[in-house]
C-alpha cells in the first residue's frame, strides 16, 4: 500500500494540558495493521490525508484496541530484581495510577487480556494484589515464552 508519511520526522500529538499551541493530530480511521507495524490516516489539520505510523512514546492512539480475551486465564512471571510498571487505566486510556513492582524471586500472576494499549502491547492482570492493572508485555514473560 502506498501511502504518504508525515514530513516530519518525530511529530507527535500534543499532549493535553501542554499549551504549546500545536495541535493533536486527528485519526478518523482504526489503525491500519501491516507486516510494518500499526499506522494512522490523518483526517483533520495540515498533516490531512498523510498516514502516521505508531511509535511509543512519542505516536500513538489514546486507547486500547487489537484486543484479545482469554477465556482461560494464563500466567506471566515478572523478572526478578527489576523494577517493573504497572498501570491502572481510566477513559479514553488515561493513566488512572502507575506503581513499580520489584521481586526478588520469579512471581508469576493471572492475566486474562491481551491488548495495545496506548501504543504498548500489555497484559491485564486479573488476580492478586495487581487485579485490573496493565503490565508492558516486553516487561514480563508471557506463557513462558
Amino acid at each position: 500500500m502506498n501511502r504518504p508519511r508525515l514530513p516530519v520526522p518525530g511529530h507527535h500529538p500534543r499532549r493535553p494540558g501542554s499549551g504549546t499551541g500545536r495541535s493533536a493530530p486527528h485519526s478518523a480511521q482504526q489503525p491500519v495493521v501491516e507486516g510494518a507495524g500499526i499506522w494512522y490516516q490523518i483526517s483533520a489539520g495540515a498533516y490531512k490525508g498523510y498516514w502516521m505510523g505508531e511509535a511509543f512514546p512519542n505516536v500513538f492512539l489514546r486507547a486500547e484496541y487489537l484486543a484479545t480475551d482469554y477465556r482461560v486465564q494464563r500466567t506471566l512471571t515478572f523478572r526478578t530484581n527489576t523494577d517493573i510498571p504497572v498501570y491502572e487505566f481510566g477513559t479514553n486510556g488515561v493513566v488512572g495510577s502507575t506503581r513499580n513492582v520489584r521481586y526478588a524471586t520469579a512471581t508469576t500472576a493471572d492475566f486474562d487480556r491481551r491488548a495495545i494499549v496506548n501504543g504498548r502491547a500489555m497484559c491485564r492482570i486479573s488476580a492478586g494484589e495487581l487485579a485490573g492493572y496493565w503490565v508492558p508485555a516486553n516487561q514480563v514473560i508471557a506463557d513462558g515464552a
